[in-house]
C-alpha cells in the first residue's frame, strides 16, 4: 500500500476547507435525515468518475437499483458510470454476516478508488452490542487492506457519536445538522474528527462551523472568508469622487480603507456610492456594487439621471452586480460569491449598500459584525477600497448617531437632513491611520451628484 495522498473532494468549497481528503482512509459522514449527506456521497463519486477514477457506491436499501437511478438522475452533477452494487436492507438487518461477505466480494471484484456505503447504520442491526462491534471491526480490517478512500454514511444524532463503534474505527468524522431559525433553515458542517492533516490546519477546522447548500447542482460548503496571507497595504491616495471631500480625508482614502456612510433615508447615500464608483471607473479601475434593495437596472437608471453612462462600462467588463433578496441568502454563499468575483475580474472599489439589510439573513448582531469584520478585512488585504452604506435613526445633529458597525470600519462618513433648516450636513466622525478635518460642512444633491458646498457659513 502506498503513502498517504490528498486527492480532491469533488466539493465546490471542501477542498479549499480541507487541501484534498487524505486516502487511503475512512471517512464517516453523518447526521440526521435530509441533511444532505448522501446528495455529498454521491457527487463526491461522480466527480471522481468523470476524472477516471474506480467509484464503487453501495446502498443499503430497500429499492431497486434502476429506481435509484431514477431518483439520482435528477440531479445535475450526478454520472451514473461509477458501479452501484444495492443490498437489501432487511437482509442486511437479518443476516449481517451475509452482508459482509457480498461487500468484500464486490469490493475485491471492481477494486475501487473510492468507496461509499450508504447508509451503515442497519448493518449488523441484529447483533447484540458485543457482536456488533466484533462485525464492524472485520469491516474495518476488509477496508483496510484496500487503498482507497471510503465514506461511510451513517444515520446518527450528534450525542450518539461518542458511543458509535463506527466513530471509533473511522480516520475522519464530517457532521451535517440543519438548524431552523426564524423563516428558513441553515446547514452546517462540522469536522468533529481529522486524522492526517497538518495540526495547525486541523485544529483550525475542527474548532468552526461552516454553511453549506443544497440543491439541483449539487453540494457547495462555504469557507470562512480570510484575508490573504501575504498582505502588503498600499498607502496611496484615492479620490471619493464627491467635489471638495477628499480635503476632509487629508487628500482622500488610503487605497485599503473602508468607508462607511451612514445616515438617514434620503441623506444620499446611494447616489454617495455610485459616485465613488464612478470615480473608480473614469480612472479604469474596476468595481463591484453589491445591492439588495435595488435592481442592477434600477440603479443604471439612477446613475444615468446623474449623466453617468454605467452601461458602457458594464460593456467594457469593468463593472459588475451582485443583487440578492437579503431573507433568501446565505451569509457564507454570498460572501463566496462577492470573492469569486473579485479575484475573477481584479476589482479595485466596492460599494456594498445597506449593511443594515444583511439582518435579515443574520438577525443575531455577533454574526453580522462578524460577516462585516472578515468582508473587510479581506478587502483591506487586497488593497480593494470599499464604502458601505447604512441606515441610522434621526439625530439632532450630526456625529451623534449610534452606529453599530462604526468600530469595525477604517473610516466614517455621517450624512444628516436638518429639518430645521431644510440643509444636509456631514461630517467624518473617524479616519483610522490619516488626519481629518472634524468640522461639519454643508453638502447638496444636485443633478451632477454630490458636491461639498462652499457659498454658505455653517
Amino acid at each position: 500500500m502506498d503513502g498517504l495522498k490528498s486527492i480532491s473532494c469533488g466539493i465546490k468549497g471542501l477542498d479549499e476547507i480541507l487541501g484534498g481528503m487524505m486516502s487511503p482512509s475512512t471517512i464517516l459522514v453523518a447526521g440526521t435525515a435530509g441533511v444532505g449527506k448522501t446528495i455529498m456521497s454521491l457527487q463526491m463519486l461522480s466527480n471522481a468518475s468523470k476524472k477516471g477514477e474506480k467509484a464503487l457506491y453501495i446502498p443499503i436499501t430497500t429499492e431497486s437499483t434502476e429506481k435509484l437511478k431514477m431518483y439520482h438522475s435528477t440531479l445535475d452533477f450526478f454520472d451514473d458510470s461509477f458501479e452501484v452494487h444495492a443490498i437489501n436492507r432487511q437482509l442486511s438487518e437479518k443476516d449481517p454476516l451475509t452482508t459482509l461477505i457480498d461487500i468484500g466480494n464486490v469490493i475485491e471484484s471492481v477494486k475501487p478508488d473510492r468507496l461509499v456505503i450508504d447508509p451503515i447504520t442497519p448493518l449488523g442491526f441484529g447483533f447484540v452490542e458485543q457482536e456488533r462491534r466484533r462485525f464492524f471491526y472485520t469491516l474495518d480490517s476488509m477496508l483496510q487492506e484496500r487503498d482507497m478512500l471510503t465514506l461511510l454514511v451513517g444515520e446518527l444524532l450528534k450525542t450518539e457519536l461518542h458511543n458509535s463503534v463506527v466513530s471509533h474505527l473511522s480516520d475522519g468524522i464530517i457532521y451535517l445538522t440543519r438548524e431552523d431559525s426564524n423563516s428558513k433553515a441553515d446547514h452546517r458542517m462540522e469536522f468533529i474528527k481529522m486524522r492526517g492533516l497538518d495540526p495547525g490546519i486541523r485544529s483550525e477546522i475542527t474548532s468552526r462551523k461552516y454553511l453549506y447548500n443544497i440543491n439541483s447542482t449539487g453540494f457547495a460548503v462555504y469557507p470562512h472568508l480570510k484575508p490573504e496571507k501575504k498582505i502588503t497595504l498600499d498607502d496611496t491616495r484615492v479620490g471619493t469622487g464627491i467635489p471638495g471631500l477628499d480635503g476632509m480625508f487629508d487628500g482622500g482614502l488610503l487605497k485599503y480603507n473602508s468607508l462607511l456612510v451612514a445616515g438617514t433615508p434620503g441623506t444620499g447615500k446611494k447616489i454617495f456610492g455610485l459616485q465613488f464608483i464612478m470615480q473608480g471607473l473614469k480612472n479604469n479601475e474596476a468595481g463591484i456594487v453589491v445591492t439588495f434593495e435595488d435592481t442592477p437596472h434600477q440603479m443604471i437608471l439612477d446613475a444615468k439621471r446623474m449623466g453617468w453612462d454605467l452601461e458602457r462600462y458594464i460593456d467594457d467588463g469593468l463593472l459588475f452586480f451582485i443583487c440578492n433578496n437579503p431573507s433568501e441568502i446565505y451569509p457564507g454563499e454570498h460572501a463566496a460569491n462577492i470573492k469569486e468575483n473579485i479575484e475573477t475580474n481584479n476589482i479595485n472599489r466596492v460599494f456594498f449598500d445597506g449593511t443594515n439589510h444583511l439582518e435579515l439573513s443574520m438577525p443575531d448582531n455577533l454574526e453580522l459584525r462578524g460577516y462585516l469584520y472578515s468582508m473587510t478585512n479581506y478587502l483591506k488585504s487586497r488593497n480593494i477600497t470599499s464604502l458601505f452604506t447604512t441606515d441610522t435613526a434621526p439625530s439632532e445633529c450630526p456625529g451623534n448617531e449610534k452606529i453599530d458597525a462604526a468600530s469595525i470600519m477604517d473610516s466614517v462618513l455621517v450624512l444628516h437632513n436638518s429639518r430645521a433648516r431644510d440643509r444636509r450636513y456631514m461630517c467624518v466622525t473617524k479616519s483610522r491611520g490619516t488626519k481629518h478635518k472634524r468640522s461639519i460642512k454643508e453638502y447638496a444633491i444636485t443633478e451632477n451628484g454630490i458636491k461639498l458646498r462652499t457659498d454658505t457659513l455653517i
